[in-house]
């Protein structure tokens, strides 16, 4: 008996040390694997930052607002109406795995901690919190497409679990798809597709939303594989190595390295010097500020350029892939082969045309919004 209790104990020590590093199922066998994280991926963060200095830091680039239930939530500002985070930025493959480029100067804060949220009235909002990751955002992975969305309020990390997630799921509007072979982009904003596409994406992907813990506190975004991108791309995967910085105005990316500020976040019962309220944050960040009608026409024109695009994709390999199973059926059964690819190819034809309407509509609103803006600032200039 005494030897029974003896083996138990020895189990429950070692399972408290056990880390968190999810099986991936995307490794295919025979397939080479690449390295894992160098040493120096390891390092401890440079430097301790507070609370408040993350609130005096990003309120020189937008608006703290109290917003219930989450507390002080940030807001960029000038940032535009289409914007949406990890969206001006690219992705590199580093020793931390997919790692968030950001083109924002600011970018090394709300890109890689804490969370974004959205608001029908605010827009997209930032809501602290103190664990580092190269890139907090779920992604969607398919033949076509590679979509990522960053994770909302309320989705916990624990370190030893992992994400600690209810539901599961996301608004349509939250995700960035794109098609795959874009995925390299250093200017991936170019090729993000119309949000209307996302409904019938969505379809056409499959959830990635794991994260490797490493270290028991290093976090590694690597739920999409190398060699996954690779077949997709097919271009070679080029891991780009990490210099961590003592500064954040020292983080960038060069030719061959990125430079990363990954201080640790020191908690503190703190409030931001201003605040705005929700009322006054509204009319602060109206999205068709400084915005002319030439612009928003330049912007649709490439919506509907890759919105026209991506359908002629999907229509010409649903077209093949029921042509290959008709093909490949017996002939007692090729009619109706025949019969379902039709149906499959309409009801996406639909999918199409409501998608088209959507677009438009939206693009209607827009333009008479922005025309109204445009006439109101110029009926001010006037009068001054």
């Amino acid at each position: 008996m005494k030897k029974i209790g003896f083996i138990l104990t020895l189990i429950l020590m070692f399972s408290s040390c056990i880390m968190y590093v999810p099986y991936d199922d995307s490794r295919e066998p025979g397939v080479r694997t690449y390295e894992p994280p160098s040493p120096a991926a390891a390092a401890p963060a440079y430097g301790e930052i507070s609370i408040t200095y993350i609130y005096e830091y990003l309120g020189n680039y937008g608006y703290w607002v109290y917003y219930n239930p989450y507390g002080y939530v940030w807001i960029p500002r000038g940032v535009g109406r289409h914007w949406r985070p990890y969206a001006h930025g690219r992705w590199v493959w580093t020793d931390y795995g997919w790692t968030w480029v950001s083109n924002h100067p600011w970018g090394w804060i709300p890109f890689h901690y804490g969370r974004w949220g959205w608001d029908n009235r605010l827009g997209w909002f930032w809501v602290p919190d103190v664990i580092w990751a190269p890139a907090w955002v779920i992604w969607r992975f398919g033949d076509l497409y590679i979509g990522w969305a960053p994770l909302p309020p309320g989705v916990d990390f624990v370190p030893g679990f992992g994400l600690r997630w209810g539901r599961r799921d996301l608004p349509d509007h939250y995700w960035i798809f794109i098609e795959g072979r874009h995925f390299h982009s250093r200017q991936l904003q170019a090729w993000i597709l119309p949000p209307e596409r996302n409904m019938t994406i969505i379809n056409f992907t499959v959830v990635r939303d794991r994260y490797t813990v490493r270290n028991r506190d290093l976090i590694i975004n690597d739920a999409l594989s190398p060699q996954e991108i690779e077949r997709l791309t097919r271009r070679p995967v080029t891991r780009v190595s990490v210099r961590e910085v003592k500064k954040p105005e020292e983080a960038g990316a060069g030719m061959d390295e990125i430079r990363i500020y990954r201080p640790q976040i020191k908690q503190e019962q703190t409030a931001p010097k201003t605040v705005l309220k929700k009322e006054e944050a509204e009319q602060k960040i109206s999205p068709v500020q400084d915005i002319r009608p030439e612009e928003v026409e330049v912007v649709h024109r490439q919506e509907n350029s890759l919105l026209e695009r991506t359908q002629k994709l999907e229509l010409e390999r649903l077209k093949r892939q029921a042509e290959e199973e008709a093909k490949s059926a017996p002939p007692q059964e090729r009619q109706r082969k025949i019969a379902e690819g039709q149906s499959r190819l309409e009801e996406l034809r639909k999918r199409h045309e409501q998608e088209k309407q959507e677009l438009q509509k939206r693009q209607a609103e827009e333009k008479r919004t922005i025309r109204k803006e445009d006439l109101k600032r110029k009926t001010d200039e006037e009068k001054r």
